[in-house]
């Protein structure tokens, strides 16, 4: 048993306090370690892993999109202007022809019948002539023998009367001569019309070319008192054609003749057409739903005869490029780095893609992508900011303006925290 004075001893304050103080401070110096472990854990920046794409020299371009109809640059619709019955047609769709080559012949038995009767009356019209040519000279000779026994005896032979009755026997045989040579001019005139309306029972065609359409046949009926039927279309080359395509208002201003055009048919999907813009007109063609479109022209080469007349197309019209340009992937141009308290930020600071967005410097105007007036570059694993002037834009590249950038330079597109 201990003694009363070990027991008092081991009652000593002075040694509790001491053990109680050490205790405590233990405690308190590991709460505090714990917090700053803690807050580091939470405040710490974590590593992160960046998508990039290198920055590189190309040509780009833009274009707008149309779409239209091709045709013959050269076309002409060829028809009746009398009428009868069809006795020959001599050619075929396809077939070539040649400028005043006959292609279909009318029935002209009525208008030879009636160019016949013109000739004989005229014929007899210039007998007539003759006829009051001979009276109006024997006419004429009486009235200047009256004037000049008139004059020789003074007035008393032949009476007045008797003058004034043979002027007006020559007045009115000159009258006849006049008459008869008019009647001469009008069957002139009709056997002219006769004689055209003959050759135009041969239709012919005004132009070399190749036959598009035919819409008549042997026995056919040509009433052409109204309106000339339309019998042919003949296209004066396929060698040479033009693609009429709609453009919007609002890309019309960027269309230039000269510019450079890609277009594609169904027929040939796989196959790509080069043309160039020939026209573009300043009248708008039509106008839907408050929306006007503008017509252009553009000159097609078909040398290979591989586009008919009709076929529908879809057009690419190169409005701007750029040859040798520094190009980036446009999805640089909306990135920019976060960071552990960038994400506590309101998303609606953020785009379609999650990165923030700001103003854009851009060179030259007209159609650039509104995006940052910088972008990121990945340097020793560093993402160093490079400040840029935009340039035009196909969608998926971008050309760029900057002292600062160089071939080979790895620009960040995207960036994700390494788990």
């Amino acid at each position: 048993m201990q003694s009363t004075k070990e027991i008092l001893m081991n009652l000593n304050p002075k040694k509790n306090y001491k053990k109680l103080f050490t205790l405590w401070g233990v405690i308190f110096i590991t709460a505090i370690l714990c917090a700053a472990l803690i807050y580091w854990w939470k405040t710490r920046e974590p590593n992160y892993i960046y998508t990039t794409q290198e920055i590189i020299l190309g040509d780009i371009s833009t274009s707008i999109s149309a779409n239209g109809t091709l045709s013959p640059t050269h076309e002409v619709s060829i028809g009746s202007v009398i009428s009868g019955i069809v006795l020959e047609v001599l050619v075929d769709v396809n077939d070539e022809v040649s400028k005043g080559q006959v292609l279909a012949k009318i029935d002209s038995e009525s208008i030879e019948q009636d160019l016949y009767r013109y000739e004989a009356q005229l014929e007899s019209a210039k007998a007539q002539l003759k006829s009051a040519r001979v009276t109006l000279e024997e006419k004429q000779w009486q009235y200047k023998q009256l004037q000049a026994l008139f004059k020789t005896t003074g007035g008393k032979t032949p009476s007045k009367l008797d003058l004034q009755s043979a002027k007006t026997s020559y007045n009115a045989a000159l009258s006849e001569v006049e008459l008869r040579e008019a009647n001469i001019k009008e069957i002139e005139t009709a056997i002219r019309s006769t004689q055209v309306d003959l050759k135009n029972a041969h239709i012919t065609t005004p132009i070399d070319g190749v036959v598009l359409s035919r819409s008549i046949e042997v026995g056919q009926s040509v009433a052409a008192s109204f309106q000339a039927p339309e019998f042919f279309i003949i296209a004066e080359s396929l060698e040479e054609m033009e693609l009429n395509v709609s453009i919007s208002e609002a890309d019309i201003g960027k269309v230039k003749v000269g510019q450079s055009v890609k277009f594609s048919v169904d027929s040939y999907p796989q196959k790509t057409f080069e043309a160039l813009v020939d026209r573009v007109n300043f009248g708008a063609s039509e106008s839907t739903d408050n929306i006007v479109s503008y017509e252009a022209r553009i000159y097609v080469s078909n040398k290979d005869l591989l586009l008919k007349p009709g076929m529908s197309a879809t057009a690419d019209i190169v409005t701007d490029s750029a040859k040798n340009a520094l190009l980036i992937p446009s999805s640089a141009l909306y990135f920019t780095p976060t960071t552990k308290k960038d994400s506590a930020k309101s998303s609606s600071k953020l785009n379609s893609f999650g990165l923030g967005m700001r103003p854009v410097r851009t060179r030259g105007g007209g159609n650039k992508p509104q995006t940052n007036s910088s972008i990121w570059v990945l340097e020793k694993g560093v993402p160093r900011e490079v400040t840029i002037e935009v340039g035009i834009s196909d969608g998926i590249l971008t050309q760029v303006f900057s002292d600062s950038l160089q071939t080979g330079m790895q620009v960040i597109i995207t960036q994700k925290e390494e788990k």
